[in-house]
């Protein structure tokens, strides 16, 4: 399999499966083998009682965004492990995930990804574990 054609499988995924990410709107902006963009419109439904993004969702596009990337490597993954720390209330209109591979080994790889508001504040940070399931 080509490397476009690994890039291509892996967004397919993202955004053609119905589900969280699909209910939550998530989008692929960018992706490659290095790097992985995703985002996601803040709406009435994406928010906490105190009327900024869920917990939930942060970590959900955060989560999404480092498994795209981990996908590009051509294989199946699951989480096994993540740490999330927020750092600032997700406000605005659209919140904007970035992804990168720390290490990625034979059977597990590690990912960090960091969300930013419209002003390109950083608002979370996450580190996770991936198990690599093929």
């Amino acid at each position: 399999m080509t490397q476009e054609e690994m890039l291509n499988l892996a967004k397919k995924a993202i955004n053609e499966t119905p589900g969280f990410i699909k209910h939550n709107n998530f989008k692929v902006e960018d992706v490659s083998t290095e790097y992985a963009k995703m985002s996601v419109e803040l709406t009435e439904e994406t928010l906490n009682p105190n009327g900024v993004a869920h917990g939930g969702l942060l970590f959900g596009l955060a989560d999404t965004t480092m498994g795209l990337l981990a996908r590009t490597t051509g294989r199946n993954v699951t989480t096994i492990n993540a740490h999330i720390d927020y750092l600032k209330p997700g406000i605005g209109k659209k919140l904007t995930c970035t992804a990168e591979a720390i290490k990625v080994g034979k059977a597990t790889g590690v990912y960090r990804a960091n969300i930013y508001n419209e002003e390109e504040q950083l608002v979370s940070t996450v580190t996770a574990t991936f198990f690599f399931l093929d």
